[in-house]
């Protein structure tokens, strides 16, 4: 597989996700890269506008997944990915299913009447969001553990 035909499997996967597909695309750039990438980098190596590229790392860097960097004596910002981009994904995750849940929350308590046959509906879908949501600031712990031993240190059963 070429390396363009990585980056761009990166933004459609991250697309599905509910990201802008640029956002996916630049976040495979910068996996594949190493040191720092200024946004006219990013521009030209993904053949996008520099004002899209600005855009889309001002996202990620809120997300959490990129960072902005700086060289002496260089006015320009420079982007790289995040010390530990993996964990600000839990986050994202997490703060996307806790949205949900209390939507459902909200949902079975507001509406009325409701049949059984909904209500049902919406207290599944709600214990869904809490079963994951269970677990998951353990999960958070066990992949910091998971980060500092390696996968020989972390017998999961799998």
């Amino acid at each position: 597989m070429h390396e363009t035909d990585l980056i761009e499997k990166f933004g459609l996967t991250f697309e599905q996700e509910g990201l802008p597909r640029i956002a996916g695309r630049i976040i495979g750039f910068l996996m594949l890269h190493s040191g720092p990438c200024t946004l006219d980098d990013l521009a030209e190596h993904l053949q996008v506008s520099k004002t899209s590229a600005s855009t889309n790392t001002r996202l990620l860097e809120q997300h959490g997944i990129l960072e902005r960097t700086a060289k002496a004596g260089d006015r320009r910002d420079y982007y790289q990915m995040a010390g530990d981009y993996g964990e600000q994904m839990f986050s994202m995750a997490k703060h996307r299913f806790e949205r949900f849940h209390n939507l459902l929350a909200e949902a079975s308590g507001k509406l009325s009447p409701v049949s059984d046959e909904t209500r049902e509906r919406l207290e599944n879908m709600q214990r869904f969001y809490q079963f994951l949501l269970t677990d998951f600031d353990d999960m958070v712990v066990r992949w910091r553990s998971f980060q500092t031993t390696g996968a020989a240190g972390n017998n999961t059963g799998t």
